[in-house]
């Protein structure tokens, strides 16, 4: 019996490890698929997992990043803005020190005093707040209605200011020679933001309305812009006139004014590396006081404040 089952072994010997082999291959790829499917879902979900960390980092840098919107007419800071300006109006140093904390120095006192010297009043005030540097502090843009002397039509201005609470929690204005380095960074980062741009648009959209529909506020304005009163517009006229040989309109040497054809920067000097002075948004007028052979011009203009601003653009953003 055992002699005949080692006879069939012997003689089916070939045909059974085919079998067997057959049989572990098998065996072999299966656990292989299973291995394969295996890995290839625990690297999806870790790619994926990776994936939605890079997003949800993605989104809350994009979140800190964010500057909140324009608050309009906040009560404390719209309260403050209308009792510093009535001081300005009726040059009442004592509300003047008590709002803003501080002394007024003789300096201080003649800045007020020719402050807006044709201005009879300063009328609907409204106040377009963002949050400051710190808790409680704002960057605060005022909208007002300007009674000039003399003008029938009302100009809308806007003025930028910073306001920040005392060591008690009372919120004050912060005189301009007052502002950190920080606080002047943070305030011309503000005008870039797209709201404030548009804003500051408005404001002047308006204006340019009014100008057209009264010629003495047009000339009023002019005479702003140009950096003169409007009681000696007349020798500005002649001066001009008379400065066309030169190449030169006034006493700066000005070639004229010109627009911006996109958002630019203005810096402190002619260099993209010198400090950031401020930025106009498209078609915001400029006078050019200089073409330089570097690409760079060197302009002025009448910034959010109303303060006169000097410093550099490059020229291929300029037209007339």
């Amino acid at each position: 019996m055992l002699d005949n089952i080692r006879e069939w072994i012997s003689d089916n010997l070939r045909y059974i490890l085919l079998r067997l082999a057959v049989i572990l291959l098998i065996i072999i790829a299966f656990f292989a698929i299973r291995l394969v499917t295996h890995i290839g879902s625990g690297g999806s979900k870790k790619v994926n997992t990776e994936q939605e960390t890079e997003i949800q980092t993605e989104s809350s840098a994009s979140t800190s990043d964010t500057v909140e919107a324009l608050v309009k007419d906040q009560e404390d800071v719209l309260s403050l803005a209308t009792t510093y300006w009535a001081a300005v109006q009726d040059l009442d140093f004592d509300t003047l020190e008590t709002v803003c904390g501080t002394t007024f120095d003789d300096d201080a006192r003649a800045a007020v005093e020719a402050m807006d010297v044709a201005v009879e009043s300063y009328d609907d005030i409204m106040t377009y707040s963002k949050n400051g540097l710190t808790d409680g502090s704002y960057v605060v843009y005022v909208y007002m209605e300007m009674k000039l002397s003399g003008i029938d039509t009302e100009a809308p201005t806007l003025r930028q200011m910073y306001m920040q609470p005392d060591s008690d929690g009372t919120l004050l204005v912060l005189p301009t020679e007052s502002y950190t380095s920080a606080i002047s960074e943070y305030i011309l980062e503000r005008q870039t933001d797209s709201d404030v741009q548009a804003l500051i648009a408005d404001v002047n959209n308006t204006l340019s309305e009014r100008c057209a529909a009264d010629e003495d506020l047009a000339k009023y304005i002019e005479s702003i812009n140009s950096g003169s009163s409007s009681s000696d517009s007349d020798s500005d006229d002649d001066s001009s006139d008379g400065s066309d040989d030169s190449g030169s309109s006034d006493s700066e040497g000005s070639l004229g004014t010109m627009q911006t054809t996109t958002g630019v920067n203005v810096r402190s000097e002619a260099s993209a590396e010198s400090t950031k002075l401020g930025s106009l948004v498209a078609g915001s007028q400029v006078e050019v006081l200089e073409n330089l052979d570097d690409g760079w011009s060197r302009i002025t203009y009448i910034d959010v404040s109303g303060n006169t601003v000097e410093g550099y653009v490059m020229t291929q953003y300029l037209t007339n």
